[in-house]
Parts: C-alpha cells; structure tokens; sequence
C-alpha cells in the first residue's frame, strides 16, 4: 500500500473526507515570527525571489545576510552560515512548538559543486537542530528554477539518485521530499510534447532508495497564451489532457512507495481549490491511500458529489 500524510499549503482545505492536522508554516529568511495554531511543517528558504534581509532575527547573523547574489540567498555558502541557519530556525521558533518538519533546499553549484562539501557543512546543521529539536525530521527538496541564474547541487534525475547513493554513505538523519514537477523541469522535458520516459526511469532507479525517500510535492502547471505557470491549475492541465501519460506518471511513482510507509504529501497549488481537489483524487484513483480518511458516510454530506464518486470507486477496488 502506497500511504500519505496530508500537509495543509497556503490554507486550502483537502476533500471532506481527508483529514488533515498539519500545516505548512513559512520560514524563509525575510520571516519575523511564526505562529503555528497545531502541527506544522516548517519551509525554509528556497532561493527563488531576492529577500529583505532585515528581519530582527537575523541580527548578527553576518555570513546569512551577506550570502546572497542581488539579494537571493545563497544556502550553504560556509560551515559558519550551516551554523547561523540553525541559530536562525531555533529564533524562528521560539517559544512555538517543534516542527514536526524542518524542510531545507540545496546549494547553489557555482561555490558547493560537490556532495562532500555540502555533507560536512549540513552535518554542522543537523547536530544543532537535534540538539534544541530531537524529534523534528529534516527533509531536503530538489530545486529548479531561480532568478539567481545558478543551478542547484539537486536538480535533475542523475543529481537526486547520486545523492541518495551518498546519503547512504553518511550517518545523518537528512531524507528527502521529492517535487515531481521539478524534477520535469530539471530534466527539461519540454511542456507542450511531455515525454515522461525520463521520470518513469528514474522511478525504477530509484526503488533501492526509498526508504530515503519520506514524502513528496505535487502540483499543476497551465498554459497560459504565452508560457506555462507552476504551480497552477491540474494534472490534466500539466500534461496538456494526455490521460494515459498522467496515469502512467502517477502509476510509476506509486509502484515505488508501496510498502505501506507513510510519507508526508504537499500539494504546492497556488491556483483553486477545485485543482487540489482534482489533483488528490487523481493521487487515490492511482492507488495512494490518505492517512486518516474518514468513512465515506462521514467524509461525504452529498452523496451525488464528485469526491464521493471517487472515494465509493477508490475504496470498492
């Protein structure tokens, strides 16, 4: 069986019959305070937009404020920044209570364009972190795209597996969330003739690490009259209404985390709620189980809706 945990992103609710009771908290580096109301995943920088490096909570931490290019952070510069960016998450947190998960990203590859490098200068973070936060689980995502102008250390299918080869090599608690769509974008597996060989591929590769492996990212990509928008719209829309190909993407990823592990699931859709709902019941229609599914009588008020219809087919199989 192929089981997720739901984690609630930027407010939008799950079908009726998930329950969810975890959220995604923001904590890039421009973040002056959080105030999580329950359980919540904690998403640090990623490197995309340039950042006011201003906040109250970065004071004195020198190496964090002057990584950057034209204000884009640059993660992992140093062994001291590894240190200043636990000390800036343990003032994040404060007096909240721990995250259930810290989610950090990778470096840059113009100054760590090797896994040694950024191995000894995690393990300086990682040491912190579980001293003040024994029980939180640290997740790192691959990345593609930034405005920056650099590549990611993670980005690609032949990066993400000789990572993992290596992470089994370290004695480190660090696992992986992997972000499907990016991981299309990293291959630069052009959008308008989707080729998911590539990825399917890769699935198979990457079954020996899945144990690794404690979630993954999924959203829609649409086309608008001139260029495609991440995380927008569906899966239908981000494989242009090719049914067949999307069921078979989503059918290689759940063969390889059937072993009844639950692993965390976020939904990065910035677009409707109608699309999250689509893209979640096209996750259960693939053969994944929500951790924490209420009973279709309960889940489900009108019995005539479409979540409903798909949960009824989801559970007779």
């Amino acid at each position: 069986m192929s089981r997720l945990i739901p984690i609630k992103y930027h407010k939008k609710n799950y079908p009726a019959f998930i329950k969810c009771d975890i959220d995604e908290v923001t904590g890039h580096f421009d973040s002056k305070s959080i105030n999580p109301g329950r359980r919540y995943s904690l998403h640090t920088e990623y490197s995309y937009w340039s950042r006011n490096l201003d906040s109250v909570l970065l004071e004195g931490l020198d190496e964090i404020k002057n990584s950057c290019i034209r204000g884009i952070p640059q993660l992992w510069k140093s062994d001291k920044w590894a240190q200043e960016f636990a000390e800036f998450i343990v003032r994040l947190v404060g007096d909240n209570m721990a995250p259930d998960i810290i989610e950090v990203h990778p470096p840059f590859t113009d100054y760590c364009n090797d896994f040694a490098t950024f191995f000894s200068r995690y393990k300086i973070f990682e040491d912190k972190i579980k001293m003040v936060f024994p029980k939180t689980k640290i997740l790192i995502e691959n990345r593609c795209g930034t405005r920056a102008g650099k590549r990611f250390l993670i980005t690609d299918c032949k990066s993400t597996l000789e990572f993992l080869h290596l992470l089994c090599e370290h004695e480190l608690s660090l696992r992986m969330v992997l972000d499907y769509p990016q991981l299309v974008s990293g291959e630069r597996i052009p959008m308008d003739n989707i080729n998911i060989d590539n990825i399917v591929s890769f699935n198979e590769n990457l079954k020996q690490y899945k144990h690794l492996i404690s979630g993954f990212h999924m959203w829609g990509k649409r086309k608008g009259q001139k260029k495609w928008t991440s995380h927008v719209g569906d899966l239908d829309s981000f494989f242009s209404g090719n049914i067949s190909k999307k069921r078979e993407f989503l059918s290689s990823i759940r063969d390889v985390f059937s072993d009844d592990a639950p692993r965390f699931f976020v939904p990065e859709v910035n677009s409707s709620e109608s699309d999250l709902h689509s893209i979640v019941m096209d996750i259960i229609e693939a053969g994944f189980v929500f951790e924490g599914e209420l009973l279709i009588e309960k889940g489900c008020a009108n019995n005539n809706s479409d979540e409903c219809r798909h949960s009824q087919n989801f559970f007779s199989n």
